[in-house]
Formats: C-alpha cells, sequence, structure tokens
C-alpha cells in the first residue's frame, strides 16, 4: 500500500493554486457564458475540450474563438494568445 501511495504522488501534477485562472466563454447565440478554470500555459485546445465537455453539441460546429478583438489560436498557450485571468473569449460559430 505504501508503494502504491508512492507511485500516486509521481502521477500527479502538482499545480500552484494561485497559477489557477478562469476563461470566460461567451457565444454569440448566448447558449454559452462560462468560466472554464486553466492555466496560462494551457494550450488553447485544451481549455475548449474543457468547454466541449460541458457544451458537448458546439463539438461538431466549426467554431472561431476571439479574444480582446484578436483570433484565438488554438495551439498557443493561453499565455501566447494574450488571454488573461478573467478575460472573455467569444465563440463564434461559421456556418
Amino acid at each position: 500500500m505504501k508503494t502504491q501511495l508512492q507511485n500516486l504522488g509521481k502521477n500527479q501534477k502538482l499545480v500552484d493554486f494561485n497559477k489557477i485562472m478562469v476563461v470566460n466563454f461567451i457565444s454569440m447565440d448566448q447558449k454559452i457564458d462560462c468560466g472554464i478554470k486553466c492555466l496560462e500555459t494551457d494550450t488553447f485546445a485544451e481549455v475548449e475540450e474543457k468547454l466541449y465537455q460541458k457544451y458537448n453539441e458546439y463539438r461538431d460546429t466549426n467554431n472561431n474563438f476571439i479574444s480582446n478583438g484578436k483570433l484565438v489560436l488554438r495551439f498557443k498557450k493561453i499565455c501566447e494568445n494574450g488571454i488573461k485571468d478573467g478575460d472573455k473569449v467569444q465563440l463564434i460559430n461559421i456556418e
């Protein structure tokens, strides 16, 4: 049992509580108004996946995201996209 507890500690990723941030997603159709917890070092794609876990119906649509007037690049980190704690990210569904 002691070995199991030691192995459990090795597999867990420890995070400084003060580095957790919230990105607020809003959609043009106003169906989404949701905060997602993340780290500034997460890629936007990882945060987007958390959003789709809550709003699965948007997974199969073509979506773009805008934050602070700029298009969000999915495979860049949150900080590289200039997104800060509490910022709003608008989901734009492309028909």
